[in-house]
């Protein structure tokens, strides 16, 4: 039995043996929020006429005191969302922690940069900076995005996949924790601090082992989820937890998912309370019908009890397709029969839309008719 194997059956052991902590309460009626264009008060009183219950949002918004006082008042939870190997401060500091391709080109798109997931220095530092700010913003819950290897997951043709995506990360700490991890014997053994001498490793490592520098990568991520979760759970005992998912299933496009995001939901569903797949199915150009389906696929490495499908309201900017009602309407309608609930990406798009805004109470209002009266204390 491999130790990919091993650990495979670990995770799965204890998807069944450990049921969510907090997915048992009343389900999430959530919204992302990223950009705030009303006042706090304003914000708060539209989530809340819309039915929901939870919102999801940044360390800016959530540093508003006015924000956090109009959500205890209205009754509404917010989640801090943090963005973890997405780090371009940190890369400012320390240009080495950019995760790199085997031909050295860095994982940057836009304001994106992405941090190698192997650098423990990093991760201590990241921790540290999550403690102090559940600590000063007193959250209900935190989500984890960008908890994967690089990748441009929202850029990918579904008709095509990632084609030829390069894979991440190839810097000296991965290097060096793959060999050691593995215990590989290989013709160029020695990992050196400059990408050229590397490059005789690179390419045995590409060329003979990819499968085994998969596995590795799936595994690094997992054990990413094992730390910081035990982190949060230690810390923070009573604070769910949320992971950003991507939005494919095993099998897709060659099991990308795996290979190339590192992300194994059979193995991080354990760490997490909630494991939230980013369905923007316009986005992504996947059509109606589709939240439905992924969410069905997925049901096969996720309790559904853990299952909290984020969903797109319509279009966010140019690169953004138009988004029907009928079609938000039939991707709503879909997240929400799973018992977690659903995230909406996000509030600021339902303001100027009437009918979306109509479509969202009536759903909301049924969903609560069928659930029944929320807990008085939801998640502890």
């Amino acid at each position: 039995m491999t130790h990919a194997t091993r650990i495979t059956l670990a995770g799965t052991l204890l998807l069944f043996l450990c049921p969510p902590v907090f997915g048992q309460g009343p389900a999430i009626l959530g919204a992302k929020v990223y950009r705030p264009v009303r006042e706090p008060r304003e914000l708060v009183e539209f989530a809340k006429s819309l039915g929901l219950n939870t919102l999801f949002v940044g360390g800016e918004l959530a540093a508003s005191l006015p924000f956090r006082g109009q959500c205890r008042a209205a009754g509404l939870k917010y989640f801090l969302i943090i963005s973890t190997f997405n780090d371009p401060e940190a890369a400012k500091q320390d240009a080495s922690l950019v995760s790199i391709d085997r031909e050295g080109r860095p994982a940057r798109r836009e304001d994106d940069v992405m941090i190698c997931p192997s650098r423990k220095d990093f991760r201590r530092a990241k921790m540290g900076h999550i403690r102090a700010a559940i600590r000063h913003l007193k959250p209900d819950g935190v989500t984890l995005d960008y908890f994967r290897f690089f990748i441009y997951w929202e850029g990918v043709d579904p008709r095509t996949g990632p084609v030829d995506f390069p894979a991440f990360c190839f810097d000296r700490s991965c290097l060096q924790e793959f060999l050691i991890s593995t215990g590989l014997k290989l013709r160029h053994p020695t990992v050196s601090d400059a990408l050229d001498a590397n490059r005789g490793l690179i390419e045995e490592i590409w060329g003979e082992h990819r499968d085994a520098w998969h596995d590795w990568r799936v595994r690094r991520i997992a054990e990413n989820a094992r730390e910081f979760t035990s982190f949060l759970r230690k810390e923070f005992p009573a604070l769910p937890t949320v992971l950003h998912a991507v939005p494919w299933t095993r099998d897709e496009f060659g099991s990308a998912r795996e290979k190339i995001v590192g992300q194994d939901f059979r193995l991080l569903a354990p760490f997490f309370d909630y494991v939230s797949p980013m369905a923007y199915s316009a986005l992504t150009h996947r059509g109606p019908g589709w939240v439905e389906k992924l969410d069905r696929a997925l049901l096969t490495e996720v309790p559904a009890a853990k299952l909290l499908p984020s969903i797109e309201v319509g279009p966010d900017g140019p690169e953004f397709p138009p988004m029907a009602s009928q079609h938000y309407e039939s991707d709503l309608k879909a997240a929400l029969e799973q018992p977690a609930g659903v995230v909406l990406y996000h509030l600021e798009l339902l303001l100027g839309d009437a009918d979306k805004q109509a479509t969202t109470e009536r759903a909301l209002k049924m969903h609560r008719q069928v659930s029944g009266p929320p807990l008085e204390k939801p998640w502890h």
